[in-house]
């Protein structure tokens, strides 16, 4: 669903500086605080869905941020949503000239404006898809894997985690932030805990692709964790030689060196 607003200033702009120059005459004669300032607003949204389809025209009245009445082109009317609006839609909806100026604003407003911005409308971007494992990122221990897709347009999007190419749910989805260049980002991540031989996917699903764009991801040892683990295995390795040499000393040691037997002299010698 793509939605085009175009907020403007309505019939009640001149209700909005009467009372403003109704509170500052009076903070002047009185020379007292001024109350609250009273906002009114208009704004005028056209929906539609792909290729302009289903166009409808929405335009919704407010005052001091409360919605009080609105125009729906599905219903042909205004309908109002407090005592106020009420007041009001009854009004309009009793004037044939504006009434019948909301209703043909599908075709004149809408219509024309959709065409103008078509370009936009139908712009496709695809996404890029980056995986971001954190720094404490340990086999056999609770850790993060972050999926950031970036740069897409229109902003629905769908972003999955694969693991061993099954759909794990324990993941956490960001707000999706709107970049200055009518793209957009989002990050998914994924709270796992790794082990061997496992391997990740993010799946992404856009309208900009024809079919789901797959990233994966395994776990790789950096070359100083591959030396302190090398270096483990040869400490472990020649540790365990000492100890065998030295446990063979000691059992030599234990038994002794043989003694030379001298045969006892068979006679004195004058």
């Amino acid at each position: 669903m793509v939605s085009v607003r175009a907020p403007g200033a309505g019939g009640c702009s001149l209700a909005v500086l009467i009372v403003i120059l109704t509170v500052l005459r009076t903070h002047l004669t009185h020379c007292g605080n001024p109350p609250a300032v009273f906002l009114c607003q208009w704004k005028a949204e056209c929906h539609f869905g792909a290729g302009g389809q289903g166009m409808r025209y929405l335009e919704r009245q407010f005052s001091n941020r409360e919605e009080i009445a609105y125009f729906d082109s599905d219903i042909g009317r205004y309908v109002g949503r407090t005592k106020l609006g009420v007041a009001w839609a009854d009004y309009w909806n009793n004037d044939t000239v504006i009434i019948e100026d909301r209703r043909a604003s599908v075709e004149t407003f809408c219509k024309h404006n959709y065409k103008n911005n078509e370009p936009i409308t139908d712009r496709r971007v695809p996404p890029k898809v980056t995986i971001i494992p954190t720094k404490s990122f340990r086999l056999e221990h609770q850790s993060l894997l972050v999926c950031f897709v970036s740069g897409f347009f229109p902003s629905e999007i769908q972003v999955k985690w694969l693991k061993n190419g099954v759909e794990d749910s324990s993941v956490v989805y960001a707000e999706l932030l709107q970049n200055g260049d009518w793209t957009y980002q989002v990050d998914a991540i994924l709270e796992t805990v790794p082990e061997h031989g496992d391997t990740y996917t993010c799946e992404v699903e856009h309208s900009s692709l024809q079919k789901p764009l797959r990233v994966d991801w395994e776990f790789e040892m950096s070359e100083s964790a591959k030396s302190k683990q090398l270096s483990g295995i040869v400490g472990f390795v020649l540790g365990a030689i000492f100890i065998m040499v030295g446990l063979i000393i000691y059992l030599k040691n234990k038994k002794g060196t043989p003694r030379v037997q001298i045969p006892p002299s068979e006679g004195l010698l004058n």
